[in-house]
């Protein structure tokens, strides 16, 4: 059995926060992750927006931690090396009813101290943002919205936890959960561990792990949200978030309304319906959520700047799609804080969106008021700076040309569409929490996330994953068991070309 001082369960965005902060003290720490890779939930399938606050109902935890943490976004991602754009936000309205809305957003934003937030009439939002069409009644304008690549921003927060000492452990689903002695005692497909302390931020899975050890019991709803991702093209001129007020939505309310949305990649997502479903695993595409999407986006682009340039929706610059199930809570509103009949049992649960947003705020406190209650003792080596290579992508011709000096393997371009070279994903692969499968390599890369959405650049991948983890290319997957991209077919016929090859 492994024992540790804090276990956190889970390592999403929440996970990754608390781990970070946990860091900060002189605890054993470890991570307990159940997929094969870190950020393998609802916190790399979302919007990617850090959102300002306007719209959380005010009173709620969501309202407070959703400004807190939008504040700690610039040093956080500054600290971590990760990009992040305040871009703004514009909730913009077609019609008396949706002005209406508008002025209750403003009146919410001032109430939770949302900085910047102003209401627009179509003038003064001509003025500020040219092209919106003479139908736009005016907008909300929330300038502190912006943008964040979310598994990067997951993949640093735990590489910058690790550097200072916290434990990581993939593939280890919690099984069950039970105190003894002032202990909890954690059963795993991979072994047991023991700690003091239990951060439960296992997203939709949180409901069980609190109710393992807690007769107050919790219920996490699973909530699907669908995204489709549009071509680089697009970007250049889409400068900020585009959306419009929940209540037009059908089934209004589940979501801050249909948006378009720059990402720090420089694609442009559009999105996103919201479907309660009863499986936490059902991570497909449908018909049906992308229709709702498509027609939505249809119906509203002539309202939109961008109308200018693509005067019909721009069907021909879809690229990709995915979806996420989201852990909504029963309570609408996040679950924190220990739970009344199990000390040490700290619940960051209920995590749905402005999760990325909260995320920082909601960890630095709980483990802030964890410390001071448990007299943990701070760890004078913590350093919150983590250093990482530029992508070859964003080089200068002359940054380029010394990369390539020093190590060759930058002159050899694996991803044609994103630039990434062979050196950097030998990097994601040999990183102490590396990649270790094609889509992990993918989302520490940006290898297969293009127009060609990986038809060029996958092979290359799987032979490079083959050779680093020294396994035939038939066990390389593409997330993990179950997913393997080569047939034992496969695997004879290259076996046969190397035996022909050496003249064997």
């Amino acid at each position: 059995m492994l024992e540790y001082d804090v276990i956190v369960i889970g390592a999403g965005v929440s996970g990754a926060c608390t781990a970070r902060e946990l860091s900060r003290f002189k605890l054993k720490t470890a991570v307990l992750e159940k997929a094969p890779d870190l950020c393998a939930g609802a916190s790399k399938g979302n919007s990617a927006t850090v959102h300002s606050g306007h719209d959380a109902a005010y009173g709620t935890k969501k309202a407070l931690y959703n400004v807190l943490g939008n504040k700690m976004y610039d040093r956080l991602c500054q600290e971590l090396c990760v990009p992040f754009q305040r871009n703004g936000t514009y909730v913009f309205a077609v019609t008396d009813h949706d002005m209406d809305e508008l002025a209750r957003l403003k009146e919410n934003a001032d109430r939770n101290q949302v900085p910047g937030v102003r209401l627009l009439s179509y003038p003064e939002l001509i003025r500020q943002s040219p092209g919106w069409s003479p139908k736009v009644k005016g907008a909300l304008f929330a300038p502190t919205g912006g943008v964040v690549c979310p598994y990067s921003l997951v993949f640093a927060l735990c590489a910058n936890a690790a550097e200072n000492g916290v434990d990581f452990y993939r593939n280890t689903e919690v099984c069950g959960i039970r105190k003894e002695g002032g202990r909890f005692f954690i059963h795993t497909g991979c072994g047991d561990f023991s700690s003091k302390y239990i951060f439960n931020c296992a997203g939709v899975y949180a409901d069980d792990m609190n109710n393992f050890v807690s007769s107050r019991k919790i219920r996490i709803i699973p909530r699907k949200g669908s995204h489709i991702i549009l071509d680089k093209k697009l970007a250049p001129y889409v400068d900020a978030t585009l959306c419009q007020p929940p209540s037009v939505l059908p089934g209004g309310g589940h979501t801050k309304g249909m948006g378009l949305m720059p990402t720090d990649g420089g694609t442009v997502l559009l999105g996103c319906e919201a479907v309660d479903i009863g499986d936490k695993t059902d991570v497909s595409t449908t018909r049906q959520g992308l229709d709702e999407i498509l027609s939505y986006f249809e119906t509203s682009w002539r309202f939109l700047p961008q109308s200018r340039y693509f005067p019909e929706f721009p069907k021909n610059l879809i690229i990709g799609a995915f979806s996420s199930v989201r852990p909504h809570p029963d309570t609408d509103d996040f679950i924190l804080g220990e739970a009344p009949d199990a000390p040490g049992f700290i619940n960051i649960a209920g995590f749905e969106s402005p999760g990325i947003t909260a995320a920082p705020a909601v960890a630095k406190d709980l483990v802030r008021d964890s410390a001071e209650r448990f007299g943990w003792e701070p760890n004078p080596g913590f350093n919150p700076i983590r250093k990482t290579e530029k992508p070859f992508r964003e080089m200068t011709e002359e940054e380029m040309e010394e990369a390539i000096r020093q190590d060759p393997d930058y002159g050899k371009i694996v991803c044609r569409c994103e630039q990434v070279t062979r050196a950097e994903v030998l990097r994601a692969i040999r990183d102490p929490l590396g990649a270790r499968t094609v889509n992990e390599v993918k989302m520490r890369t940006r290898a297969g996330m293009g127009r060609c959405q990986g038809g060029f650049c996958s092979p290359e991948i799987v032979s490079i994953l083959a050779q680093e983890l020294r396994i035939p290319m038939n066990q390389v997957t593409l997330c993990g068991a179950g997913s393997e991209i080569l047939g034992k077919e496969s695997c004879l016929e290259e076996s046969q070309e190397e035996k022909e090859g050496s003249g064997a």
